[in-house]
């Protein structure tokens, strides 16, 4: 007979291979009976933050080059894996994560696990081919959900935003190339998601068609320090994302600059790829839905209310002179960037009393991305703010990324009350304050 202390010494090891090779955790909805495969180790990436900002950009047209295990694991990882301080990659949005992110290949249809960085087999076989509201083929799609029992649309779309962003800059950084579109799910046939997931955007991943080619050319006229690069690499940020509620200090013109750029501002490269279907010249540091970049970006010092103008020249262009139907660079224009007094005076205890966060009182730089309904055409529909609050999650997480990459913090405020905030910018009802971004020491 077997001793039986030997028994539950092979009870314990089963149990500990269940739980490591078959049992995913509830917490991101995974089942029993799910295999999963396992991700090797991400990549160690070099590419300085500043640069695949520089870089980032949407691509159409893809080969059919394999993308490796090892790339499609430094992707996830960026996206929203676990750090060594068992935190995520993104800030968490009023303290909770909904994100549910599936990877589509020709052999399967795959649950990113961020706990044991694997991939949860969800159905085999190739769904690609089932993406009707995408036109982009590539060798992988990566859908990006949130979990409806824990936030609203507007919150899930904040969310995602932040990994759209680690997606194409990781993306980017390993000379792979990805766009955002939308929608998945229902875009996907057949793949059949629990009813407590909505799907809102799909990333098709893979090489670019044609080449990535940039030169430096910033071309910067602005009253504002030009951008420069830190020392600190994409990856190295990713890993030490610093968020505290502890805000305060004073922040230099070039820490200013940078991060109020960063939130939405023109690339210093100028594009000579010529990439298909849509020849930009001079990207910007986040994407937009049909490029109509819709959002006003408002500071908050203590000397008062300001407007950041990306490149007024693109503002007169597109507006006055009705060339372009949205304010994207198609020239290689150069960057006219500026503030804009709106108000005078320290409005931070006022913003402070307003979101009942006091720490506003002392953070040297707050941001606030805010959506303009008549610059969002036929998009200011109340069924695609969902798709707007992705643009402004975008827009912060690039604050908090330049924020760590310069040792400095930042928080995201949300939800925030619109209307109040409206009247202390002196905005009317066409404005909607998306989301509070503090940043300091």
């Amino acid at each position: 007979m077997i001793n039986s202390r030997y028994v539950k010494l092979i009870q314990i090891i089963i149990t500990i291979f269940l739980i490591t090779n078959i049992i995913s955790f509830s917490t991101y909805g995974f089942k029993l009976n799910q295999i999963e495969k396992e991700l090797p180790p991400p990549l160690d990436v070099e590419m300085i933050l500043e640069k695949t900002i520089f870089r980032r950009m949407s691509v159409r047209e893809f080969t059919n080059e394999t993308v490796s295990d090892e790339e499609i694991s430094t992707i996830l990882w960026a996206a929203f894996g676990i750090r060594e301080d068992n935190k995520h990659t993104i800030s968490k949005i009023n303290n909770t994560h909904s994100a549910v992110i599936y990877v589509i290949n020709e052999e399967a249809a795959y649950r990113y696990n961020p706990l044991n960085h694997s991939l949860i087999i969800y159905k085999e076989g190739d769904f690609r081919g089932n993406l009707v509201r995408t036109q982009y083929d590539a060798p992988y799609q990566i859908g990006l959900c949130w979990d409806n029992e824990k936030v609203d649309p507007n919150q899930g779309g904040v969310e995602l935003g932040q990994i759209g962003q680690n997606i194409q800059f990781m993306a980017n950084a390993l000379n792979l190339g990805t766009v955002v579109t939308g929608e998945m799910p229902p875009a996907i046939h057949g793949l059949g998601l629990p009813e407590n997931e909505e799907g809102l955007i799909l990333m098709p991943l893979g090489h670019p068609k044609t080449e990535y080619d940039f030169i430096d050319r910033p071309m910067w006229k602005s009253s504002l320090p030009s951008i420069k690069e830190s020392t600190n690499t994409l990856m190295y940020v990713l890993r030490n994302l610093n968020e505290t509620n502890n805000l305060n200090g004073e922040l230099t013109e070039q820490e200013i600059s940078q991060i109020i750029w960063s939130s939405y501002g023109f690339s210093n490269y100028i594009d000579k790829s010529e990439q298909e279907p849509v020849h930009l010249k001079r990207h910007r540091t986040i994407p937009s839905a049909h490029g109509y970049y819709p959002f006003e970006v408002y500071v908050i010092t203590k000397e008062g209310v300001f407007r950041y103008y990306p490149n007024i020249l693109i503002d007169i262009i597109s507006k006055y002179l009705s060339i372009l139907n949205a304010p994207v660079d198609f020239f290689g224009l150069p960057i006219i960037s500026f503030l804009s007094q709106v108000k005078s005076g320290d409005f931070r205890s006022d913003l402070a009393d307003i979101t009942s966060y006091s720490d506003l009182e002392d953070a040297p730089l707050i941001i606030i991305p805010v959506l303009n309904l008549e610059n969002a055409k036929e998009l200011a529909i109340e069924s695609a703010m969902r798709f707007w609050f992705y643009e402004a999650g975008a827009s912060a997480h690039n604050i908090m990324l330049e924020s760590t990459a310069l040792s400095l913090s930042s928080k995201i405020i949300y939800p925030i009350p619109y209307d109040s905030i409206n009247d202390l910018l002196g905005l009317n009802v066409n404005y909607i304050p998306s989301i509070v971004i503090a940043i300091g020491k």
